[in-house]
């Protein structure tokens, strides 16, 4: 049974979004399904400029890993041996693959991928809170309201960038183009905003793979396949369909007939299709295979974001959960930052990170595969010494790059002594969305319009130089 859950937003025709896109069998969903799968008909130019730059159209497909709750620079990326022990903290450091930089102990394989990726030291923004920092992180504009309207989603907030990525350029292939694994990042009785098409209208939401991806039997729950559905039973239903409209006059003789049909057999083409119903379902993945992402929420989470990418999906967000853990805060380590990051962060994320940048680099993917590690903000460089947590810190924060033209082994930008405040080239979130934009071929200065044909321009940052070939 297909439900993309995508906020109970009301569509243009009345319907909400849960209502529209609620598949039992496609005697009825044809037609929903088929509205969502028209943005490949539809889609607009992808934006290509002529005159392009280092690294423009390199990816084909990207993958986030976004570590919500914000990760400490101090402890990963970023050390400071040489500051006061309440700023360095508990950690010692360690070599990398590249001589002149090192990482907190605790990320040693990530360590050895420093000369495939680059590392981006000197972002920083002024939102101090999870909403707002996330929402610029993801539309590249800041948001516009206070703290408690971003956690009420509007279909007048701008777009996440993958939004607009399904709406200019999803791609040939079957499968969506955008989705986020598993969920959403919410608060109790809220949906963030930026995470959705917001002016774009619904048919540019994405879609979330929802579930736990670690279960030994996961399978897509809000997919229109499930794995022992055969396509034969779809073809069916979608003759059922074919029936229905026939015998509707205005349907079958107008341009909406074809339309219908056309976006029908579209839908068909995902619910058929061999890549994609393998891809979803990790129940056939080799068990070697699954423990090398790790056996954890976000290990599969990222290992399921890899087999969608396979199966078409241009861009893929695999969000670490607030369920995982025994704290239950994600990266927000306002307490116990250091038991809790040597003990259930960091590890988690360092093997699943590998895994995912060698499996790429296996099959030559990496070439092609845009690889992002990235959160709202960092965390304070002092540690709050009654219990050993690190806050809120937008004004210095890290990411990570690889694959697809970046240029392995460098930074960009560089940090004060304290791991406080950028000292050299500060960027920020407008120009992380851009360089996404840039290297997946759409350039960032392009004007698209909304659902009511406003304009609005992708991005006014600037795609990072120096770090593509």
């Amino acid at each position: 049974m297909l439900s993309l859950l995508g906020p109970s937003f009301p569509s243009s025709n009345g319907l909400t979004r849960r209502e529209m896109i609620r598949v039992g069998g496609l005697s009825m969903s044809g037609v929903a399904l088929s509205d969502l799968m028209a943005r490949s008909a539809k889609a607009e130019s992808s934006g290509k400029s002529a005159s392009h730059g280092p690294g423009f159209g390199k990816a084909k497909r990207c993958i986030i890993l976004y570590l919500s709750g914000g990760h400490p620079q101090h402890d990963m990326f970023d050390p400071k041996p040489d500051a006061p022990a309440e700023i360095r903290g508990e950690f010692d450091t360690i070599a990398t693959s590249v001589p002149s930089i090192r990482f907190g102990e605790h990320c040693p394989l990530s360590a050895k991928l420093m000369d495939q990726m680059a590392l981006i030291k000197s972002m920083n923004h002024t939102h101090n809170d999870h909403g707002r920092g996330s929402y610029w992180m993801f539309t590249g504009n800041m948001y516009p309201g206070s703290v408690p309207d971003v956690n009420s989603m509007s279909r007048q907030d701008m777009p996440h960038m993958g939004s607009c990525l399904a709406k200019l350029a999803p791609g040939s292939g079957p499968m969506f183009p955008f989705i986020i694994v598993p969920h959403r990042m919410d608060v109790a009785g809220g949906r963030r905003a930026g995470q959705f098409a917001g002016m774009l209208g619904p048919k540019y939401d994405p879609m979330l793979t929802g579930g736990n991806p670690n279960d030994d039997n996961f399978r897509l729950e809000h997919l229109p396949l499930v794995p022992n559905e055969e396509p034969g039973v779809i073809r069916r239903r979608l003759g059922l369909v074919d029936q229905l409209n026939q015998q509707v006059e205005s349907l079958r003789e107008g341009s909406l007939a074809q339309s219908l049909k056309d976006n029908q057999i579209k839908a068909l083409d995902v619910v058929g299709s061999e890549a994609v119903r393998r891809a979803v379902d990790l129940s056939v993945v080799e068990a070697p295979v699954r423990e090398k992402y790790g056996r954890n929420l976000f290990g599969q989470s990222v290992l399921l974001g890899r087999r969608l990418l396979q199966a078409g999906t241009r861009l893929v967000q695999c969000n670490w959960q607030r369920t995982q853990g025994k704290n239950g805060f994600a990266w927000d380590t306002h307490w116990n930052n250091f038991t809790a990051l040597k003990e259930e962060l960091i590890p988690a994320f360092d093997q699943a990170f590998y895994a995912l940048m060698t499996d790429l680099a296996a099959t030559g993917e990496l070439a092609e595969t845009l690889v992002v590690v990235a959160s709202e903000f960092g965390r304070s460089p002092k540690v709050t010494l009654k219990n050993g947590g690190r806050e809120h810190w937008p004004e210095l924060y890290n990411i990570l790059l690889a694959g697809a033209g970046i240029q392995g082994g460098q930074t960009y930008g560089q940090s004060d002594k304290l791991g406080a405040y950028p000292s050299e080239n500060p960027v920020g979130p407008a120009d992380f969305v851009a360089t996404i934009y840039h290297m997946l071929g759409i350039d960032p200065t392009l004007e698209t319009h909304d659902q009511q044909n406003r304009p609005f321009q992708l991005s006014k940052g600037t795609p990072f130089p120096l770090l593509m070939s």
